[in-house]
């Protein structure tokens, strides 16, 4: 499943994110970082909003619901064919109940996703704590990026996907769009795009021509 993404996922630091009962991201001030990839482990980038507040066990089992709800429509709205799951396994020697759904797009044409993955992940056999996280892997049009110096984040599927996770559909992506010309035209693979979106983390990482997409939640601690 989404093979190229948890490979990428083992070569690349986690990053772990934040989320709350549908609060948008509209209105609230990014704070992107684009720094060089570390061979060390990094610090989480946990920024503060509305997403990066404590939260119940109710709570976020409400938010999920509602992600995966705008998940699974985007997915329809694009004629994705897409898989629910939910498994328990070991991670860490602790115990994950884990809910996802997912997809898989072999050998995508240029700017289409390969892969998609949204979780809901419990912790624990008390499940004591949780987090939420979305990722894409998406193939980009080198040629285009290279040659145009063009790439509109807001017009690729991810968007969709983005949005579903910040119920956020206002955002100005210039900035990112931006950072990711920059990355791919001059060659700098060795750094990654870190955003705060009021709360959540984004982080984009790319390789030749695989772009990484995460947004993610902090790990909840609930009471």
């Amino acid at each position: 499943m989404i093979k190229k993404i948890f490979l990428a996922i083992m070569s690349t630091s986690m990053v772990f994110l934040l989320a709350s009962c549908s609060p948008s991201t509209d209105g609230n001030k990014e704070d992107t970082k684009v720094e060089k990839s570390s061979v060390q482990e990094e610090k989480p980038f946990i920024g503060e909003g509305e997403w990066a507040k404590d939260y119940s066990l109710d709570e976020v089992n409400a938010l999920n619901d509602e992600i995966a709800t705008r998940i699974e429509e985007a997915s329809n709205f694009y004629g994705i064919e897409y898989n629910k799951e939910e498994k328990i396994k070991d991670e860490n020697n602790e115990s994950v109940n884990e809910k996802y759904i997912y997809f898989d797009n072999l050998n995508p044409e240029p700017n289409r996703m390969e892969s998609m993955y949204y979780g809901y992940k419990l912790y624990g056999s008390n499940m004591a704590k949780g987090s939420l996280g979305l990722k894409i892997g998406f193939k980009l049009d080198l040629d285009q990026i290279k040659n145009e110096e063009k790439f509109d984040f807001k017009e690729t599927s991810m968007s969709a996907f983005s949005e579903a996770m910040t119920n956020n559909t206002e955002r100005d992506y210039t900035e990112l769009n931006n950072s990711i010309i920059d990355i791919v035209k001059n060659g700098k693979q060795d750094q990654t795009i870190e955003t705060n979106l009021n709360g959540l983390v984004e982080t984009i990482t790319i390789k030749d021509d695989f772009l990484l997409y995460k947004v993610e939640s902090k790990v909840y601690q609930f009471k």
